[in-house]
């Protein structure tokens, strides 16, 4: 393969063929933080046509920015940082991206090898650094002098950049010790580089395999489907999924960030969830469990499902992992989704079970419920999430924020007909860096508005996500205050703990105007229902600048009303 550049370049060949093999590839963002050690990676991404270069100061927020990027555009991301301490400040956002799958691949700059562990400056041991999660290291050799030099190089590259995406995505670190002097620079035209094509496989079985899956499936009264993440929506599995939904046997359970919407399909799971356990009834229990996806959010359903015995689960990947999130994991299927459900449409014998429509009936009561109770439910937490969510754009991207805000969503209702790209960081489910994956996501679909929804510990700790040049007006930041981390006052066991409000909620007040002011975003604020119904309407529709919009909410009473709302389910439920 052979690529042009008529500009000075750096004087470093195999970072040149390092470049032009990303380009080569389809790399179209590199995200970079400043630093010396890796200046000739700078040079050669910024000056290679058709490579967005951004620059983000804050290692941490870096990788996240290019999470978020990777995330919308399924495209690999390069993360370029110098050497030392800086590309510790990845490893959140790639320990998310692992286990999201999501594509990154890291361009750490090091000292050479002759200068590790001898005390000189910022430098570290940085081969393998990452070993635990991502999915593979390489280091590029110290001296490249050579046409043989120069073919390693490209090959492993090539290699880097073909795991980045196969079999499944997810993040690779490329290690590379640079000597001095690191500015220098050199006129080139035409050159010759090793690239590594690696045409996309086609994930399945045997025919022989799936017949005898089919057979099995067709022996079961009680088939439940759990949607995990999703990205975006699938209109073909979405299809398939309401084909399959249809049949007697069948039920579909999804959260809001699996992003697949159907008529029969059964979302608000733990309210759900709540309601059988206190019926104690076993006729939901389903026969066999397939999941697919990303993992689940709901603890009650996992909790729930490890108690059921006899309970059969198989798990639909295109990668490896043996998920038995719910202790009864008997298959795992390296298959394409789609065509895995539409094999068992055609080979299906339609089952009489009464299956489905005792989920139907239950889950058509809670939502109901939940109607009547929000209806008498004063301002807090879960009044502002339903009116948020309700009144989302449409075909509007969202980024949930981890804990409450995730959670009150898988609580709410969402209907089809917004078209709304719900995402949230549930592979590791850090605190760290919902903000600037947003702003990654925002960066990547300039066309859509980007919402984020952060709790106000998370918007704490994540506020240099606001500290770059590439903010725009679409990218609208929520920020629901109660003043800590108010899912420890929810979940049982911290909220009767004497360390409570300092150690586990870290009860503060904070506001965010000045933050706003500092990075020159609009600034809104509500504190009460009046308030934020008349302002959110100016908010989202502000086109001048991104835009800020702070709900101040009470936090002890938005805790108590949660607990209030699982029992009021459990008084009120009325099913034969």
């Amino acid at each position: 393969m052979r690529y042009f550049c008529n500009q000075v370049n750096t004087n470093k060949k195999h970072i040149q063929h390092l470049a032009a093999i990303c380009q080569a590839k389809g790399v179209e963002y590199a995200v970079i933080s400043p630093g010396s050690r890796c200046a000739p990676l700078i040079i050669a991404f910024n000056r290679m046509e058709g490579i967005n270069c951004l620059s983000i100061i804050d290692e941490r927020s870096a990788a996240f920015v290019a999470l978020g990027i990777a995330q919308q555009t399924k495209q690999v991301v390069a993360l370029i940082c110098t050497s030392g301490s800086a590309m510790l400040n990845y490893a959140p956002a790639l320990a998310e991206a692992y286990y999201q799958k999501i594509p990154l691949l890291v361009l750490s700059a090091d000292r050479p090898n002759e200068w590790i562990d001898q005390g000189e400056n910022q430098s570290i041991n940085q081969n393998e650094v990452y070993r635990n999660y991502i999915k593979k290291s390489y280091q590029l050799p110290v001296q490249v002098v050579s046409d043989k030099d120069l073919w390693y190089c490209d090959r492993l590259v090539a290699e880097a950049l073909n795991t980045c995406l196969y079999p499944d995505f997810g993040p690779v670190h490329v290690n590379i010790p640079l000597r001095e002097p690191l500015y220098e620079l050199e006129e080139f035209t035409t050159r010759t580089l090793k690239n590594i094509d690696f045409p996309k496989p086609v994930y399945s079985l045997d025919g022989s395999a799936m017949k005898g899956l089919a057979r099995e499936w067709s022996n079961y009264q009680k088939i439940m489907i759990v949607v995990g993440g999703f990205k975006e929506k699938d209109t073909r599995l979405q299809q398939v999924l309401q084909r399959l939904s249809e049949h007697d046997n069948v039920v579909v359970l999804k959260e809001s960030i699996s992003n697949v919407y159907g008529e029969y399909f059964v979302d608000q799971i733990d309210a759900n969830i709540e309601v059988i356990q206190e019926l104690k009834s076993l006729k939901y229990v389903p026969d066999l469990v397939i999941t697919l996806g990303a993992g689940v959010v709901s603890k009650k359903l996992k909790f729930w499902l490890r108690k059921q015995t006899g309970v059969n689960h198989w798990h639909i990947t295109r990668s490896f992992e043996h998920w038995d999130i719910f202790q009864g994991l008997s298959k795992v299927i390296q298959h394409d989704a789609e065509s895995f459900f539409e094999f068992m449409l055609s080979f299906d014998q339609r089952q009489q079970s009464a299956y489905r429509e005792d989920w139907r009936l239950l889950n058509k009561q809670t939502r109901n419920l939940l109607a009547i109770f929000l209806s008498r439910t004063p301002y807090t937490d879960f009044k502002v999430y339903d009116y948020l969510i309700n009144q989302l754009p449409e075909e509007s991207l969202l980024q949930l924020g981890n804990s409450t805000p995730v959670r009150y969503a898988n609580l709410i209702h969402i209907p089809e007909y917004k078209g709304v790209a719900i995402n949230s960081n549930r592979g590791v489910s850090g605190i760290d860096g919902v903000l600037s994956t947003a702003v990654g996501a925002s960066i990547a679909k300039r066309e859509k508005q980007c919402i984020c929804i952060s709790g106000d510990v998370g918007a704490l700790y994540d506020s240099n996500a606001l500290m770059n040049k590439y903010l725009q007006t679409n990218f609208k930041l929520i920020i629901v205050n109660n003043q800590g981390g108010n899912i420890f006052k929810i979940i049982p066991g911290p909220d009767k703990l004497e360390e409570l409000e300092e150690f586990f909620t870290t009860k503060h007040n904070y506001h965010f105007e000045h933050l706003a002011k500092m990075y020159g975003c609009n600034y809104y604020r509500s504190t009460n229902e009046e308030e934020l119904k008349s302002t959110f309407k100016a908010f989202i529709t502000d086109g001048e600048e991104s835009a800020i919009l702070e709900i101040i909410t009470p936090g002890e009473e938005s805790a108590a009303i949660l607990r209030g709302y699982l029992a009021f389910l459990k008084e009120n439920i009325k099913l034969n």
